[in-house]
């Protein structure tokens, strides 16, 4: 695992992403955003926990000046899910990434616009693999 990276649970990649969302806030703030996204409400001092130990590990700024004390992300978004991806890729797939695309693309409801980004980044990823190609140097007689 990336060493800037802590290791995050469940439990808290859902308060993350909430922060991520909303930029910052208190345990309040979080609590009430969890349970408006349809997650079991959970206890106050449950949350503080929770992202408290964030914080502890590193995922989250506290700042400590303000009463209650406000919250915000100190890891980025795409950083903690790509880790979470290649994890899911390795325990999942054996590391064949073009197996987790195609059981993507035949098994997820992708819309038109969904086929024509992966598409477009496809060809995209093998334009920039064609030009950092370097042609083999022959050996000299």
């Amino acid at each position: 695992m990336d060493a800037g990276i802590p290791h995050v649970t469940a439990a808290e990649l859902r308060i993350l992403k909430v922060l991520w969302r909303i930029g910052q806030g208190t345990v309040r703030d979080v609590k009430d955003e969890l349970e408006k996204d349809g997650a079991e409400a959970s206890a106050y001092t449950t949350v503080m926990t929770l992202m408290n130990q964030l914080a502890t590990k590193g995922g989250l700024r506290v700042d400590r000046d303000r009463q209650p004390f406000v919250y915000a992300p100190a890891i980025r978004r795409e950083r903690v899910l790509g880790e979470r991806l290649m994890q899911f890729l390795a325990n999942v797939f054996d590391g064949q990434a073009g197996e987790l695309v195609l059981r993507l693309v035949e098994e997820a409801d992708l819309s038109a616009e969904d086929l024509k980004r992966i598409e477009e980044r496809i060809e995209s990823r093998e334009k920039h693999a064609s030009q950092t190609r370097r042609p083999r140097k022959e050996n000299p007689p």
